[in-house]
């Protein structure tokens, strides 16, 4: 009955945000053909920031991957951060699942070993997201008091995630499928907390990431003319790593604009200038993981059909 339920709730949230993001693009349609005269400087700039975005999501991979004695190769990592963010971006973690029937269909690399590295590095990116967040919430507090409620989130969300890395919840081994792979997969998420080197490189990846969001969504005003301050970009792409977390069809698509929206305009930054920037990082990284992908699916995908017949 719960289960229903939660199916229920999902889906009409989906909808719900879908209904609300359509009324909001209608609405500012005709500014979103300033799009279409983004300086070529600009794009250059914005497209590889994107691009070196996605390939640090390869590299972590990789990284998680090598722990586990499985060496990808480039075009393996590369394309399949292409093709996971390509995916994540329309259906919810459909490129995660991706990824992961690669991995065990070629290497053999256990479901709950892939579960229990993304559940690392989610928590990972969270914890720091949410450090940053922290920082700037409470340097913006000083003009804006409003954003109190989410300095106090910031805060909660770090302190949590920093004792669940200390003190990882144990799930017992049972005969239940479940509870047996809900067990495997924190042995894995332990594991990953533990492997000193591998915690340090995911660390190193994700803060380089974080930073490169935040930067990003700031070249992204300059190139449509809106002008938010580099603190506030980082206050609202802290902001989407918590968005990422709601277990919607559709993914973040929407929910990350409408965030940004809302709260750009609780600082007077304005409401539609935060979702106009936020849609035009969405929509280059969409397009430039589209390409990416369709550059790399056929060499990721011919060389496991390779491995598999041989």
């Amino acid at each position: 009955m719960s289960l229903l339920l939660f199916k229920w709730v999902k889906a009409l949230t989906t909808l719900a945000v879908i209904f609300v993001s359509l009324y909001f693009f209608y609405q500012y349609r005709e500014d979103f053909y300033l799009i279409a005269k983004i300086s070529l400087a600009l794009l250059i700039l914005l497209s590889l920031l994107v691009i070196s975005s996605i390939i640090i999501n390869g590299n972590k991979l990789r990284c998680v991957t090598q722990s586990f004695n499985i060496k990808l190769r480039l075009k393996e990592w590369i394309g399949l951060a292409f093709i996971s963010s390509s995916l994540n971006g329309v259906v919810y973690k459909s490129g995660s699942i991706v990824t992961c029937n690669y991995l065990k269909r070629k290497y053999d690399f256990p479901y709950t070993s892939f579960i229990g590295a993304i559940g690392a590095d989610h928590f990972m990116i969270v914890l720091i997201n949410a450090s940053v967040g922290f920082g700037v919430s409470c340097y913006a507090m000083i003009s804006y008091p409003e954003i109190f409620p989410l300095t106090c989130l910031f805060l909660v969300a770090g302190i949590t995630l920093l004792y669940l890395i200390i003190n990882p919840i144990n799930v017992a081994r049972s005969e239940k499928r479940f509870l047996d792979a809900l067990s495997r997969t924190t042995i894995t998420l332990k594991e990953i907390f533990k492997n000193k080197k591998l915690f340090k490189k995911l660390f190193l990846n994700n803060s380089i990431l974080v930073f490169l969001t935040g930067l990003r969504l700031f070249i992204s005003c300059k190139a449509m003319g809106i002008n938010f301050e580099l603190s506030h970009c980082y206050l609202y792409t802290t902001v989407w790593a918590f968005v990422r977390l709601i277990p919607m069809l559709q993914s973040d698509i929407g929910t990350r604009e409408l965030a940004t929206g809302f709260l750009s305009e609780i600082i007077s930054s304005g409401f539609k200038q935060g979702i106009l920037a936020t849609t035009v990082d969405r929509v280059l990284e969409m397009a430039l993981a589209l390409v990416g992908t369709t550059i790399f699916n056929h060499m990721v995908f011919s060389a496991r059909d390779e491995s598999v017949n041989t």
